[in-house]
């Protein structure tokens, strides 16, 4: 007997669909800044053969477009070698809670795991499923094997029960494995971080002052990952915690600015000026200021003498929230002898035009803008200030330039949700050119 497994969502599916498509995004960011240049290609053939929203004419990607991107960068190939690989692949791994208590000794935390399809796949007969800790230090522990009848995955739910383990602090993952033997093959890991004092900590935050808040926040990420096991593609438990605690995450320092929150990155030397990233839509603050692409905007910082502030704002003011233009004036004022530059990313690419001609007292020493599916016939009338274009999954399979005074524009052959750590360097390569 066959057919097809077809998973019904489990809990607040919508939110859990997005948050799921953008930690392979991060993934997928991660593993191509690592990558040779041949697995680089191979990527951007995928794209190219997909036409996503990373293109100029796709749609955005799915979760399958993504998993693609993800096998030619790993393995060099697209299509999964056996149906046990393809079904592990496959299925997505909600833990509720997302973050367990350390201890040393005792049973361990009662954990469901939801297991989803983001796509369906060919089932044929009953299936082993096996779920294993992995520790920070190498450790491998079973949760847990069942063989789940036919019928029951082809009903469109399935949940396996299993308990923590007894681990110190650290970031702990657990996977699934599909079959048994040689046939074996296992899915991608989610990462579940063991916290000392974990509902403790959680309960010391909610005493805390309440303040409206429009946009994203640690402490409601922190409840939505114990509680619903909806993971941020950033930060864990403990890095949540730490944010809401300290303010900090990595190298940036958090800043609540009248509802939302702001990141800011300080060189180690004094800095000679500012620069602000505007990731819209495409990417939030922490995304870019904590993900993989961090370090490409920290070496800058460093090697151009910058602090970076990386805001996530309304590009019109709502709701007692700053526009993102009312926010970059009061930051050029603070330091208003010193360079000052704008970075924006997709949507708010496309807006900085209208609003350098509303604000045109904003002091502005240059401004870059990254399209990921506008192609631009050059420059803007109304970008009176030094100006580059990046523009994103070019034909060519090398990036191309054309370079005017105070003006340049390039084409690069990634796409744009790879973008956010390939700027930095198109950014030197545009002043070396000037």
């Amino acid at each position: 007997m066959s057919g097809i497994l077809a998973f019904a969502p489990q809990g607040p599916a919508e939110e859990f669909e997005l948050a799921l498509r953008r930690e392979r995004l991060e993934l997928a960011r991660a593993r191509y800044y690592a990558a040779a240049e041949g697995e680089r290609r191979a990527a951007i053939r995928v794209f190219e053969e997909i036409r996503s929203a990373a293109n100029p004419e796709g749609e955005e990607l799915d979760l399958r477009s993504i998993d693609l991107v993800l096998r030619a960068l790993v393995e060099g190939q697209v299509d999964p070698e056996s149906p046990e690989q393809e079904l592990a692949d496959v299925l997505s791994l909600r833990v509720v809670p997302g973050a367990f208590e350390a201890r040393t000794d005792g049973p361990g935390e009662a954990t469901t795991v939801h297991l989803s399809r983001a796509r369906d796949v060919a089932l044929e007969g009953d299936q082993i499923l096996s779920l294993y800790w992995l520790g920070p230090l190498g450790e491998e522990v079973r949760a847990r094997r069942e063989v789940i009848p036919e019928a029951l995955m082809l009903s469109g739910s399935v949940e396996m029960f299993i308990r923590t383990p007894a681990a110190e602090p650290g970031t702990w993952q657990l996977l699934c494995e599909v079959g048994m033997g040689e046939r074996a093959r296992r899915g991608r890991p989610v990462n579940v971080d063991c916290v000392k004092d974990l509902a403790a900590r959680r309960s010391a935050l909610s005493p805390l002052p309440e303040v409206p808040m429009q946009m994203w926040t640690p402490g409601r990420a922190l409840d939505e990952l114990c509680e619903a096991g909806i993971r941020h593609p950033v930060a864990g438990a403990l890095a949540l915690l730490k944010l809401a605690e300290e303010g900090v995450i990595g190298r940036a320092r958090a800043s609540l600015e009248r509802g939302s929150i702001e990141l800011h990155i300080t060189p180690t030397a004094e800095p000679k000026g500012t620069l602000v990233l505007a990731g819209g839509s495409a990417l939030s603050p922490i995304e870019l200021g904590a993900g993989a692409a961090s370090a490409a905007w920290l070496e800058f910082a460093e090697s151009e003498g910058l602090r970076l502030i990386l805001l996530d704002l309304p590009l019109s003011a709502k709701a007692g929230v700053p526009s993102l233009p009312m926010r970059i004036i009061e930051l050029r004022k603070e330091r208003p002898v010193d360079e000052f530059h704008l970075v924006a990313f997709g949507d708010v690419a496309g807006f900085v035009p209208s609003m350098r001609a509303r604000y045109p007292e904003l002091a502005l020493d240059s401004v870059t803008l990254v399209s990921d599916s506008v192609k631009r016939g050059g420059r803007d009338a109304r970008l009176d200030v030094r100006t580059m274009l990046v523009e994103c999954s070019g034909e060519s399979p090398d990036s191309t330039w054309s370079l005017e005074d105070d003006f340049g524009q390039v084409h690069i052959p990634e796409p744009f949700v790879f973008s956010g750590a390939l700027v930095p360097e198109l950014m030197i390569a545009w002043d070396r050119a000037q």
